[in-house]
């Protein structure tokens, strides 16, 4: 199976998630690592876990319309290029633009898409203020829209889904889980349970 795991930061990506990539690789997938480059040596970490990388622009904090249309139209050229089957998007962001760019990228093929969600931003949980309360609006209208394009999301803590559902940008039916383990370990075998890629073909 063909598997792009999106993340807002190379460096993070390996560090927190590399053993994950590495079980998937290790399940004879092959295994694509989209996040915005930082540093040359994310390309030789990816390289020695066996993993395909791509980057994308992101702009880190907030959304920002502009840069983020931008981040939408280079995700969905990665993707179309890359194809893949099952698409994981880890962090808000990614959660965001990168399940609508593999929603956009090939319409009519067959392609799972799944989301852990690291928990609520700046938009969420920033100052108060006019600016928040914008932000606040646009965010809310990408979250519902992002969580609309998964076919399952996974939290962090079952505290993070509540937060979510009582704002309302997660829908009644959505498919849910929480991968709240004490160690890496945990976190990681709920994600491979989850994206059903231990019994995948």
């Amino acid at each position: 199976m063909k598997i792009a795991v999106i993340h807002a930061n190379a460096a993070d990506l390996l560090a927190d998630y590399g053993s994950l990539l590495a079980a998937m690789a290790g399940l004879d997938h092959q295994v694509n690592a989209v996040a915005p480059a930082h540093g040359p040596e994310a390309g030789a970490g990816f390289d020695a876990l066996g993993v395909e990388y791509a980057m994308y622009p992101l702009t880190p904090r907030g959304f920002t319309p502009f840069a983020d249309i931008t981040t939408l139209l280079h995700l969905k050229q990665v993707l179309f290029r890359i194809r893949p089957q099952l698409i994981l998007s880890i962090g808000s962001k990614p959660m965001v633009y990168g399940s609508l760019a593999a929603r956009m990228a090939w319409v009519g093929e067959q392609k799972r898409v799944y989301s852990l969600v690291t928990g609520p931003g700046y938009a969420f949980t920033g100052e108060s203020g006019l600016k928040r309360r914008l932000l606040y609006s646009v965010a809310k209208s990408m979250f519902r829209a992002g969580f609309k394009s998964c076919d399952g999301i996974l939290f962090r803590t079952a505290e993070e889904e509540t937060f979510y559902r009582a704002m309302g940008v997660l829908q009644a039916d959505a498919r849910t889980a929480v991968a709240d383990g004490p160690d890496t370990a945990d976190r990681d075998g709920s994600i491979l349970a989850f994206t059903g890629l231990i019994t995948a073909d």
